[in-house]
């Protein structure tokens, strides 16, 4: 293993030029199949605007962390009318979400590759105030070139995991160069805020706010249930194997006038999740190809974007995928917002704070594993009242926690803003 002492920022970048051709391949691959030039030439830096403005930039890496941060950008808006704002995502994905949800003035680029030169090309032409990294993005090059160009540099709702703690020495060591260059973290709980001291934050520059996924959704986003015609459970947000677990859970219960609807994390896994539930023998619809939902259907796959939210606002039931499988889990505060009883399984580890606060409450069920679910399931097919006390609690944890918009944006304002 490497040194720790061997690793420093020239050292992290002769690694990266090292690698400039299989990333290089990497992003025109992307970029194909996404059908999105702008990705490929954005990300090395190319094919950006000039701006004057001094907009507020917002980084999201994942669809997700965007959702998340949907409040947050309303808020700024409305506190600091004047500033435009932009926002980076990694992904076409990211980039069809952020069109589909933000306002049509908050402008979408890809983030640019952790060179010297993407980098300085991006900065040299956005000319953001401030920047803001959600959630858990250390980039060494990037990082280092906005602390050179004297830009505020903050994380938001900062989260690290065990895997990112005990990860080797030299990923460490490279997380701790990104941290010099950190204006602020305001992260998500105290463990998340000692994890990013540990890792190499100075102590006085980090603050634990809460976590800004219990924030509403901004003024007239009110979600619009799906409706299938048939009340459904919704198991959102799944992964490899957890479709064919839940599939052959559900071939065993009594299903009432019940769908499964079945929300994988990346739709386009659609026909590797009808090959592995054929042998199940079940009646399956798939929005994409706008099937009809009958009588006798058995499962719903919504293998489509966007829609996620509007699904759990139509289910009576809410199963966060990514938990059956060592994946680490997904974000049940959104289900839990809308009121919907929660249940998940036993791998929760990027949601912890989250699932013991719901679980302490009495506003979700965990199951260890298959078999427990398809008891959890049976019970609340053959008694839908048992579990609306679950949806409640949940609906009353989130507004206990209302406040916390209100502390992100004065932490930004005053860290970066209060010029603006």
């Amino acid at each position: 293993m490497c040194q720790e002492s061997r690793w420093s920022l020239p050292g992290y970048r002769l690694v990266v030029y090292l690698l400039a051709p299989i990333l290089m391949g990497a992003n025109a691959w992307q970029a194909v199949r996404a059908g999105d030039a702008r990705l490929f030439r954005q990300r090395l830096g190319f094919s950006l605007p000039r701006l004057d403005s001094a907009p507020l930039w917002l980084h999201a890496a994942s669809v997700g962390e965007l959702i998340a941060a949907e409040p947050l950008i309303a808020a700024l808006r409305r506190r600091y009318p004047h500033i435009p704002v932009v926002v980076t995502t990694f992904t076409a994905t990211g980039a069809r979400v952020a069109a589909e949800r933000l306002p049509a003035d908050v402008r979408h680029f890809y983030l640019p590759m952790d060179w010297p030169g993407a980098a300085k090309r991006f900065l040299r032409a956005i000319k953001p105030r401030a920047a803001l990294i959600m959630e858990t993005e250390l980039w060494p090059g990037l990082f280092a070139r906005i602390a050179r160009e004297d830009i505020p540099l903050i994380i938001v709702n900062g989260r690290l995991s065990e895997r990112t703690l005990n990860t080797w020495r030299w990923v460490r060591r490279l997380y701790a160069l990104s941290l010099k260059s950190v204006t602020a973290v305001l992260a998500r709980s105290e463990r998340d805020a000692e994890a990013y001291i540990r890792l190499g934050a100075s102590a006085e520059r980090v603050q634990t706010l809460g976590n800004i996924k219990f924030a509403l959704p901004p003024e007239g986003g009110a979600m619009i249930p799906v409706g299938l015609g048939r009340p459904f459970v919704l198991a959102a947000s799944t992964h490899e194997d957890e479709e064919r677990q839940l599939a052959a859970v559900w071939k065993q219960l009594d299903q009432g006038d019940h769908l499964l609807v079945i929300a994988p994390r990346h739709p386009e896994r659609r026909d590797r999740i009808l090959q592995q539930l054929r042998p199940l023998a079940l009646n399956v619809a798939v929005r994409s190809h706008k099937d009809p939902v009958t009588s006798s259907t058995e499962i719903y796959l919504a293998d489509t974007l966007g829609e996620l939210e509007g699904f759990m606002a139509g289910a009576a039931l809410v199963f966060m995928g990514g938990s059956l499988v060592p994946r680490g889990g997904h974000n049940i505060l959104e289900p839990a917002r809308l009121g919907k009883p929660v249940l998940f399984g036993p791998c929760m580890d990027n949601f912890q704070e989250e699932s013991r606060l719901l679980l302490a409450e009495g506003a979700a069920l965990q199951v260890a594993d298959a078999g427990r679910l398809r008891v959890v399931l049976g019970q609340a097919l053959a008694d839908p009242e048992s579990v609306r006390p679950l949806g409640v609690a949940a609906q009353r944890v989130m507004s206990s926690h209302d406040d916390v918009l209100e502390r992100y944006v004065a932490a930004i304002s005053h860290h970066c803003l209060q010029a603006g």
